[in-house]
């Protein structure tokens, strides 16, 4: 029994020498890793150990005979892989224990983060300025149709908005300035319909004025002085005819000017006889202001609307009584030059300078805007007399000299020698 026990010790004694061997080798073959190591028995205490870190041995409880394991373990900052592994040694299971720095790892991995944060976040801040400047770049037509819109909304109508894009909003915008165009053409047309009318009721009333200061003559004649049977009918025939072309005036004027109609129909009439009655209508006013009527006219006959040529000649005769202030003179002539019938009204009045004959057809444009308006002028005569003068695709010259008088000229061409 002694013997048995002394040669157990001295198993024993060395089974630890080489353990111890194996050991040192194993830190021998590690030192230049620097990876430290422990090394336990079966009790799971430790037997060797080149490592001073505190780190528990309980992962080795969880592990069976042929069975490895590994944990990380944080110590204050620094973390490490803790490894262990069972080794079966002459029948005896030993338990090895090494642990690795990884600090460097964890460092990485946060240094990855961060860096990753910080491109996510410039990615974040660039995405959201181009986002910004495309949103804008797309809005900014969005934003020209909406000024455009209100300013047609305040009454400018020539409002157009530029085309930046071929994209639906480039479409939008194309179609918003034909809306717009059609828009100015509607609201022009309604405010040209609107000036013809307001220029109808001027043009008649200026019209009526000329015919009934005839008729009123005539009708004082009757009235107030004693006339033979055949001036009486005379008289009486005058304001029938000038009431009849009155009544057909009024519906040829809102014909010409409201409507804007150019196709009436012309007729032959002799030139003699039309003088005639011009100047029998414009007797009683001109005998009035005492004013003296040349009237005299060459055969002709005159493819003319008798009633618009009428109020055109009349105009033009009224015109020159009211250039003179206590009597005067007018000559109402027709004649022929070369292939054209020249209607001229001629007058001894003031005349006007040179600078006004070329504006004296404008609408509501008077030489003397206080003489006119106290003679109950409104600028209109002329202009309509230009107008139905270009009717008759005939022209009409004005020649005047202040101190001197005015000449007025009609040239027609539809017009036949008899």
């Amino acid at each position: 029994m002694p013997y048995h026990s002394e040669k157990y010790y001295e198993l024993v004694v060395a089974e630890k020498q080489i353990i111890e061997k194996i050991a040192q080798s194993v830190t021998i073959n590690t030192s230049k890793g620097n990876i430290p190591f422990r090394l336990n028995d079966d009790s799971f205490r430790s037997i060797f150990s080149s490592s001073t870190l505190d780190i528990d041995n309980q992962m080795l409880s969880r592990l069976s005979s042929d069975k490895k394991g590994y944990e990380i373990v944080k110590l204050g900052h620094d973390y490490f892989l803790h490894t262990a592994s069972p080794l079966i040694f002459q029948k005896e299971t030993l338990y090895l224990e090494n642990f690795r720095n990884i600090t460097f790892l964890f460092e990485n991995r946060s240094e990855q983060y961060r860096r990753f944060n910080y491109l996510v976040l410039t990615m974040i801040m660039t995405c959201g300025a181009v986002v910004f400047l495309v949103t804008r770049w797309l809005t900014k037509p969005l934003k020209y149709l909406s000024r455009a819109t209100r300013q047609i909304a305040n009454g400018h109508f020539d409002q157009r908005v530029k085309l930046l894009s071929r994209d639906e909003i480039g479409k939008l915008s194309k179609d918003f300035n034909k809306m717009a165009v059609k828009l100015e053409q509607t609201v022009e047309e309604l405010k040209d319909a609107t000036r013809r009318q307001e220029d109808f009721i001027g043009s008649f009333a200026h019209e009526l004025k000329t015919p009934l200061t005839s008729m009123i003559g005539y009708a004082d004649m009757l009235r107030s002085k004693k006339m033979d049977q055949e001036q009486i009918i005379l008289s009486a025939d005058y304001i029938f005819k000038e009431g009849k072309r009155l009544e057909s005036l009024s519906m040829k004027l809102l014909e010409m000017i409201v409507l804007q109609k150019q196709d009436f129909t012309m007729k032959r009439v002799y030139a003699t006889d039309y003088f005639d009655e011009i100047g029998g209508i414009m007797y009683p006013a001109l005998k009035e202001e005492n004013i003296e009527l040349i009237s005299f006219a060459e055969d002709a006959v005159l493819q003319i609307e008798p009633d618009l040529m009428k109020t055109v000649c009349m105009n033009l005769v009224d015109n020159a009584r009211k250039s003179m202030d206590h009597g005067g003179k007018i000559v109402f002539s027709g004649k022929w030059c070369k292939d054209e019938y020249r209607i001229s009204v001629e007058d001894t009045g003031k005349g006007m300078e040179e600078s006004e004959l070329s504006k004296i057809t404008e609408a509501f444009y008077m030489v003397d805007k206080s003489r006119a308006r106290a003679q109950g002028g409104a600028g209109l005569g002329l202009a309509i007399c230009a107008d139905i003068v270009r009717m008759h695709h005939a022209k009409m010259e004005f020649a005047s000299s202040p101190g001197k008088g005015t000449c007025v000229t009609i040239m027609l061409r539809e017009a036949k020698k008899i």
